[in-house]
């Protein structure tokens, strides 16, 4: 007889790994973009009519989701300060 709640944990584990994952891909999206709009100092992350602080604010969000999604798990909770953190950062002190 199998055993299906090993199987069971292995999947969740399998799930949250995936989700930082792609909450750890989105947040060196939006980190790459975060650092564009600090070396060229034209336009802000609040200004939507460009494409590259909706670029920043798509990524944001989306690693916000991921993050939360894994939110049981450490990584998932570091993600998650790590992300407002950055987004209050660019939103006060960048250009």
């Amino acid at each position: 007889m199998v055993d299906k709640s090993v199987e069971k944990q292995q999947l969740n584990k399998l799930r949250t790994y995936i989700y930082i994952t792609i909450a750890l891909l989105f947040l060196m999206i939006f980190i790459f973009v975060s650092l564009l709009f600090l070396y060229f100092p034209m336009i802000g992350i609040l200004d939507v009519r460009y494409l590259q602080p909706k670029i920043a604010i798509f990524s944001f969000l989306i690693s916000i989701v991921f993050s939360i999604l894994a939110i049981k798990n450490l990584v998932g909770k570091i993600l998650l300060a790590l992300n407002i953190v950055l987004m209050l950062f660019m939103i006060f002190f960048g250009p």
